[in-house]
């Protein structure tokens, strides 16, 4: 008996030693609540599966968010896609959202938002990793600016400011700048030409196909078709097929 009883004993130690998952207490869930409240500026794409079926129209996150950084990779890959599944990449740098909503599973973190009028679709994100309110705080303050982004930056020229608002690039921006506008570009090359580092993006041109009760095709982004910095300043944009060099 004795010896059973000193099993258990040991055991309860056992258990006893192995740390709780952390989880945000329900103040923290409060504070992240009152976070989203209002209209919020995105810093960063958000790309969103949609899909039609029995009981309409579904959204699906694609974009996970942790509290060191962002990747949509792994959820694009995860599922072949199929007829009634298409994936918009209308929510860029600088679009507002609201009406948050927040659903905790484990430390993850589900987010549903909705756009604002004209691109008034349903939103939804993932921030992972998320065991406390400063993890959360971390995963939002990459993905979100309560300021539209030209306006946490005073300190830019007024043209470059004035380029961002009218989600345009300029000869000049560096790459923080330029990415206000286009976000994040289907593919990047660096090299080196004279001693100086040469970044060469090419942004989205088309934004996909948002489901709705039917079908609705999205227009181009309108995005230049190359952009080259050099030394981070913006030296050539590329419209189309034809490169136009603006070099001062």
């Amino acid at each position: 008996m004795r010896t059973w009883m000193a099993g258990l004993m040991l055991m309860a130690v056992a258990l006893a030693s192995v740390p709780a998952s952390a989880q945000m207490s329900s103040s923290d869930r409060n504070v992240a609540k009152t976070m989203i409240g209002g209209t919020l500026y995105l810093r960063i794409d958000v790309p969103c599966r949609y899909e039609v079926g029995g009981w309409g129209v579904s959204v699906s996150a694609l974009l996970e968010v942790s509290p060191t950084g962002w990747d949509v990779q792994r959820l694009l890959t995860q599922r072949s896609e199929r007829n009634r599944e298409s994936i918009y990449w209308g929510f860029s740098p600088n679009d507002s959202v609201r009406y948050g909503t927040l659903k905790y599973m484990g430390d993850t973190v589900e987010l549903w938002m909705e756009g604002v009028p004209p691109n008034n679709y349903e939103v939804m994100l993932h921030f992972v990793n998320i065991k406390t309110l400063d993890d959360f705080k971390k995963a939002f303050d990459q993905t979100f600016s309560k300021v539209l982004l030209q306006d946490e930056h005073p300190e830019w020229p007024p043209e470059v400011r004035a380029a961002i608002a009218s989600r345009k690039v300029i000869a000049g921006m560096t790459k923080e700048q330029a990415f206000c506008v286009v976000g994040t570009p289907m593919n990047a090359v660096s090299s080196e030409e004279g001693g100086k580092r040469v970044d060469t993006w090419f942004p989205r041109q088309e934004r996909g196909t948002v489901v709705t009760f039917r079908r609705f095709r999205t227009p181009r982004t309108e995005f230049p078709a190359l952009l080259k910095f050099v030394d981070n300043k913006l030296e050539v944009i590329q419209e189309g097929s034809k490169p136009v060099d603006i070099k001062k």
